[in-house]
């Protein structure tokens, strides 16, 4: 049997491309790497204090350690980069713990977990949201609410501003827009941007450069997700297909596998030949 070694300078080597919770660092085994995350506040006290000083309304998370839908927002939703943009440019964001601040969750009448709740600097409640939220909705609810708008992107070449991929630029785009050159070569969850596309498959892809997307021109079935980005492990195990999440991407023997899940990602690391065998 193969012996599978996570080390990036042995091309048959393994490693998945993940987002580890709040701090969202991203391993492949061979050392990690840090991206933007969220800075949350566990005090009502110094979140309403800055609220009023900044004039920013306070992006109230209430979560539970034992809730599976609350870890789920924290890995992928809270771990987004337009939602950790916008949270860190235009809200105070605040953490509760309901098992640790039940008054807390009595105080602002939360009957679900995880509940997300927006109020503004005079504590007049502008949003509420209960149960999980991707990334893409929870962006749409809060752009119109937040302070400071993302910042914008200059067209290569042009004068023309350009939001930086938001929700429903991301629809339009293969793989929730996110650059498989990336992927690929730098074992990293990036969103492209809206000028570099390319046409393959019948799907627009996006990338994070023009060297990013001269590289897939050159080649773009080398940096193709196998099974087109399907979940290999859902189709093995439950014989129903799946799309696989750009976030809970693996590379393995230089291609690209995607995965529904992160435990599915985990049983495909501990057994990749079991779900390829017949590839």
């Amino acid at each position: 049997m193969q012996k599978l070694r996570y080390m990036r300078t042995l091309a048959s080597g393994l490693f998945a491309i993940t987002l580890a919770g709040s701090s969202a660092i991203a391993q492949d085994y061979g050392g990690t790497y840090k991206v933007p995350s969220i800075d949350w506040k566990t005090s009502y006290k110094e979140a309403t204090e800055e609220s009023i000083r900044d004039g920013k309304p306070i992006l109230v998370r209430v979560t539970a350690v034992w809730c599976g839908p609350c870890r789920q927002m924290k890995q992928l939703t809270f771990a987004d980069s337009r939602v950790v943009d916008i949270v860190q440019a235009g809200f105070v964001p605040l953490m509760i713990d309901a098992d640790e601040n039940p008054e807390m969750v009595t105080k602002f009448h939360v009957e679900a977990f995880p509940t997300t709740i927006v109020i503004a600097p005079d504590q007049t409640e502008l949003k509420r949201m209960a149960g999980f939220q991707s990334a893409n909705d929870l962006f749409s609810a809060l752009l119109p609410l937040s302070k400071s708008q993302p910042a914008v992107r200059k067209r290569s070449g042009t004068d023309d501003a350009v939001s930086a991929l938001d929700p429903e630029n991301a629809l339009k785009f293969g793989f929730d827009g996110y650059c498989l050159v990336s992927l690929l070569e730098e074992t990293r969850v990036r969103r492209g941007l809206p000028e570099f596309v390319a046409e393959h498959r019948g799907q627009t892809i996006c990338f994070q450069s023009e060297e990013h997307l001269q590289k897939f021109q050159a080649d773009p079935e080398k940096y193709w997700p196998v099974a087109n980005g399907q979940c290999l492990v859902r189709s093995r195990e439950e014989g129903s297909t799946g799309r696989g999440d750009p976030r809970m991407a693996v590379t393995w023997r230089g291609r690209i596998w995607m995965f529904s899940d992160r435990q599915r990602q985990r049983r495909f690391i501990q057994s990749p030949l079991y779900y390829v065998n017949g590839l």
